[in-house]
């Protein structure tokens, strides 16, 4: 978190909206450390640990499962069996699913512009961004903001 915090401070001078991104995303993960909701009673293998670790730490930024996997420490198909078994779902499908909570929050919560809001969430190209919020989110990125200032403008189903 000390290293989002000094990249916002870095950037602040020539990108203000780039850091206040980097904040908002220091708080995600600060907010992210309340005790998770319970999945099983065991503890998480200390690999499926580190690979959310940097996953949190570096969503913003380009990911592959590989290294993932070496970060954590594991081979890239034990890595996958481990987070599925901890997770429910896949390291790519935990990865979009966090950056698209991610961009919902950044959408409602603040007045970042869209093409911001994409960068900050590591998906700079900006259609791949709308077709990812469409899928996942129901709605394009300027419809999910309308619809928190309470424009008649609602999500579609």
């Amino acid at each position: 978190m000390t290293v989002q915090l000094r990249q916002a401070l870095a950037a602040w001078p020539n990108t203000p909206a780039r850091a206040a991104a980097e904040v908002w995303a220091t708080l995600w993960r600060v907010a992210q450390l309340a005790p998770a909701r319970e999945r099983n009673t065991q503890a998480p293998h200390p690999a499926v640990t580190a690979a959310v670790s940097l996953i949190e730490a570096r969503l913003g930024q380009p990911l592959t499962v590989p290294d993932i996997a070496v970060a954590a420490g594991v081979s890239h198909n034990h890595l996958t069996r481990l987070f599925r078994a901890a997770t429910g779902e896949t390291v790519v499908g935990y990865i979009r699913a966090r950056r698209m909570e991610r961009a919902r929050h950044f959408l409602q919560a603040t007045t970042l512009s869209v093409p911001a809001v994409a960068a900050s969430v590591g998906i700079p190209d900006l259609q791949a961004f709308n077709k990812a919020c469409r899928r996942a989110l129901g709605a394009s990125p300027r419809r999910i903001r309308a619809a928190q200032s309470g424009s008649p403008c609602s999500p579609a189903p």
